[in-house]
């Protein structure tokens, strides 16, 4: 091998940075105005790119835009249903008072990864705030047999002792 191929070799070994990994170290720096304008112009160069609508949802929920962040999620899930995706549109749509909506997204990531337990939690704290103490006590006895801190356990418990 002479060095010119030695050479390209070398350079094709290196990890290749993407604009959306440049774009979440903005996210992860805070720097949401500069992320937004760089995801704007990444939707227009690759509107297919799903990865770009998770991260302006996950901007617009940081924004407290939470129909932005909602359609976004959603936007995601026509390409991508997981478990993370459906918690997140559940917290998008709690924060926005919509808690039919939450439920039901919590309830969908129940069903694609029934060890998704922080859902449980999430169902029982809205099931009980609607008054619907069985099925509170039901997500929460849930939660509960999931591999939790034991504090939180033990936190748990007090609320269920009390419903």
């Amino acid at each position: 091998m002479n060095k010119q191929e030695n050479k390209e070799t070398k350079q094709n070994n290196i990890p290749q940075i993407t604009k959306i990994d440049l774009i979440r170290e903005l996210i992860d720096n805070c720097r949401y105005d500069d992320a937004l304008e760089q995801l704007e112009l990444l939707q227009e160069e690759e509107p297919d790119n799903f990865e770009v609508n998770y991260e302006l949802a996950r901007i617009y929920f940081e924004l407290g835009d939470y129909n932005s962040a909602i359609s976004n999620y959603e936007e995601v899930l026509l390409h991508q249903q997981s478990a993370i995706m459906y918690y997140n549109l559940g917290m998008a749509y709690e924060a926005n008072d919509e808690v039919d909506k939450a439920i039901s997204s919590y309830l969908k990531c129940i069903t694609v990864n029934e060890k998704f337990s922080l859902a449980n939690k999430k169902l029982g704290v809205l099931f009980m705030a609607r008054g619907d103490m069985e099925s509170a006590r039901e997500f929460f006895e849930d939660y509960l047999k999931a591999d939790i801190p034991e504090v939180e356990k033990e936190q748990v418990q007090k609320i269920l002792d009390r419903i």
